[in-house]
């Protein structure tokens, strides 16, 4: 059976997430006080205050804190599934949506978990202070629909309106600035959707008018050395599966400005690649409920605490063929190198 692994993005977190980790995983321990140190490194309340199950919902809301929280939880699921499977699984393919993107890097071994998390912290902190424009959900519309739309009201230039994430064939995000998505909801509405609804968000993320962070963000991906991957990496921008560094590179530091074609990821994993399962790592099940959508026929896990673990496992465990592949080819563990404080004693740390 061949299966994919994925990564969710903004807006699929909670409080109390990872807390089921923390607790029994010494690597989660690990991948916590590594991003309690990046991500809030002189101030209280600590990244892991804020998300705690009685923490601070408003700030978790914050992008500030949202993306870091969100690849913590991701690595601490995927770095525990590692463990109970012994790295036994070899995905044909990993993909993440936005922010996830940097998790299904590591996983594919492009980048290390230090990498991931110094370049999110920083994301994170670009994109809280991006406070022009907005976003909104249009439902009932596919991408081409909402796209011929926003064409034929022949905006002026300060009524920026694109298609940020085409998520699934009714539900798209538009971002642009506020005029401009005030000036297009009633021909959205009019065109066929059933909503339009503003989502919380301070910057319109996945437009050009995220070039001033975009470019930014985009030397300090420069700097950083990246991997030939062990396997696909899917993107966000092109929707295309790729193992070349320089192209893993190169989509990065387009995917801020760009939007996120999530659908035809969809369609690259299941109708090119023969994707039968995907186990989406981290909380929430935004992804794996897109994908079903889609594709029914598709297997769909995920991997958030403890019991949906023990789950996943168990069904991994019914599934022999999964276990052919030899040890030297299968995903990289996500611990590697990490200086933690010294009464944190990961099981796994190579």
């Amino acid at each position: 059976m061949k299966v994919a692994f994925l990564f969710p993005g903004q807006g699929s977190q909670s409080l109390g997430m990872g807390a089921d980790f923390v607790a029994q995983f010494a690597d989660a321990q690990a991948i916590e006080a590594y991003l309690n140190q990046l991500a809030t490194p002189n101030h209280p309340p600590s990244l892991s205050a804020i998300m705690k199950a009685d923490g601070d919902a408003q700030q978790l809301q914050r992008t500030l804190y949202t993306q870091p929280a969100i690849l913590a939880v991701s690595m601490m699921a995927y770095q525990a599934f590692q463990t109970q499977t012994q790295g036994s699984i070899v995905p044909v393919a990993t993909a993440g949506h936005s922010l996830g993107e940097f998790s299904a890097l590591v996983a594919a071994g492009v980048l290390t978990f230090q990498q991931a998390a110094q370049l999110v912290v920083q994301r994170a902190q670009l994109m809280e202070t991006a406070t022009e424009g907005t976003m909104a959900a249009v439902l009932g519309l596919s991408a081409s629909q909402v796209q011929t739309c926003l064409a034929q009201q022949n905006l002026p230039v300060d009524q920026l309106v694109v298609v940020a994430n085409d998520n699934a064939s009714v539900q798209v995000v538009i971002s642009g600035t506020v005029a401009g998505i005030e000036a297009v909801t009633p021909a959205l509405k009019t065109a066929g959707a059933k909503r339009v609804l503003p989502l919380p968000v301070g910057g319109a993320f996945h437009s050009p008018l995220m070039q001033a962070p975009s470019a930014t963000f985009n030397q300090a991906i420069e700097a950083q050395s990246f991997q030939t991957a062990k396997l696909p990496v899917v993107c966000n921008v092109n929707a295309q599966p790729t193992t070349a560094a320089v192209e893993l590179k190169a989509t990065l530091q387009q995917q801020m400005c760009s939007g996120v074609q999530w659908t035809k990821t969809l369609e690259t994993l299941v109708e090119t690649l023969g994707v039968q399962a995907v186990i989406e790592f981290g909380p929430g099940k935004v992804l794996t409920g897109l994908i079903k959508k889609q594709y029914p026929q598709v297997e769909a896990f995920n991997v958030f605490d403890i019991a949906s673990l023990e789950a996943t496992v168990e069904w991994v465990n019914n599934q022999p063929s999964f276990f052919t592949a030899k040890p030297e080819s299968t995903s990289p563990t996500v611990i590697q190198g990490i200086t933690i404080p010294t009464n944190v004693q990961p099981a796994l740390f190579v």
